[in-house]
């Protein structure tokens, strides 16, 4: 048996069926929660290393190239890597790469706590309503069709 998923289209098509949920199921809902900060450190550590890594690693092909300078080769490698540029280059890389991906999943977080935000908002005025008519709905039976009932 297959399960087909239904593609959402628009920021109501999720919040739309609250409209078509029955009260009980609409108090019943909990609010989501919004995503928190963990995965933007995350790709920011990850960005970070990923960073300081490809630049740092620049010396080392820099030493492997240049003969005259480094003397080419594997210990030209070691050299690159030991010259005096190489922290500097690191720690530019790892400062970099940390902005592009804790940028990066900033972004994706604030859209994703945005959709939460509108999902909650509805779901607060859906109860609202919910409640409303629940009230109503009470008072109409309490007080319609009783006789000694002085109101």
């Amino acid at each position: 048996m297959k399960i087909l998923r239904q593609k959402s289209f628009t920021q109501w098509d999720e919040t739309d069926n609250l409209k078509r949920a029955k009260d009980s199921d609409i108090l019943a809902e909990q609010e989501k929660k919004k995503p928190g900060y963990g995965n933007v450190a995350l790709a920011a550590g990850t960005g970070a290393v990923t960073g300081a890594a490809a630049l740092a690693g620049t010396g080392m092909l820099k030493g492997a190239m240049l003969k005259k300078k480094y003397g080419g080769g594997f210990k030209g490698a070691m050299k690159g890597i030991a010259s005096r540029n190489y922290k500097a280059r690191g720690i530019a890389g790892a400062a970099i790469g940390a902005g592009v991906a804790g940028l990066g999943a900033l972004k994706a977080r604030k859209k994703k706590a945005d959709e939460v935000q509108f999902y909650n908002d509805r779901l607060g005025y859906a109860k609202r309503q919910s409640l409303r008519r629940e009230r109503k709905d009470w008072k109409h039976n309490m007080t319609n069709g009783r006789e000694e009932y002085s109101y």
